[in-house]
């Protein structure tokens, strides 16, 4: 018999072996979960363990989205990579020891330099074919061990259609504009002197596009709370 890898297990097997809980599932929200296996480690994320209806029926359609982003962004720098789908609703992921993008628990860190390179691999990943779609939430946007970003949760994420498809390929432009915005919002929140005026012009008005797509956002996502999770 072959011994255990993180590869070859199960999902009920990588649930045996959890060694910490990133974030509980509940509701509309999946599990996160630290797995380690003979030393190996990686990020279990289980869509299995929203609220049932929530999982039977957005859960195999979120992890698939996800991990259609993954797969164009396979090999950036500062990506976790896909390592296996366990099940239609889960992904297993590259584990990458992070901390929040927060100014009180980064104060060695270089802000100029950390957000040219989080630029660049925006860049990369909008070359790439993939708009984020969600970086104004603080908790996508990380910082590895070496000062480097890393970003995460692409459950949101749009990928660009094909070169005949204009009207898909407008919308992606669009999207990967509203990620350079919210890029201005973080550094905002954390580095403020380093915002110059332009991007503070950006920063404080949104297109028609962004607000509407915001909007749409949350009323799909109210929606599917209020009737696919429990009261």
């Amino acid at each position: 018999m072959s011994a255990l890898t993180l590869s070859n297990s199960s999902l009920i097997e990588l649930r045996q072996n959890v060694c910490k809980v990133f974030r509980q599932g509940s509701g509309s929200r999946p599990d996160v979960l630290l797995i380690e296996i003979n030393g190996d480690k990686a990020v279990l994320k289980d869509h299995g363990a929203c609220d049932p209806w929530f999982a039977r029926i957005l859960g195999p359609l979120l992890a698939a989205r996800e991990a259609r982003a993954l797969r164009y962004l396979q090999g950036v720098k500062g990506v976790p990579e896909l390592l296996a789908r366990p099940d239609s609703k889960s992904l297993l992921l590259q584990y990458l020891p992070v901390s929040q993008l927060s100014a009180e628990e980064n104060k060695s860190i270089n802000w100029a330099d950390f957000f040219a390179r989080l630029r660049a691999l925006l860049t990369e990943m909008h070359e790439r074919g993939v708009a984020h779609c969600d970086l104004r939430s603080p908790f996508n946007t990380l910082i590895d061990a070496n000062q480097d970003p890393v970003i995460v949760d692409f459950v949101a994420s749009v990928t660009k259609g094909r070169p005949w498809n204009l009207p898909a390929n407008w919308i992606f432009s669009r999207f990967a504009e509203a990620d350079r915005a919210a890029l201005i919002k973080l550094k905002q929140a954390v580095a403020p002197e380093l915002v110059n005026a332009l991007e503070y012009e950006r920063f404080t008005s949104r297109s028609t596009l962004e607000r509407s797509a915001r909007w749409l956002g949350m009323q799909v996502r109210n929606l599917s709370r209020k009737f696919l999770t429990r009261k």
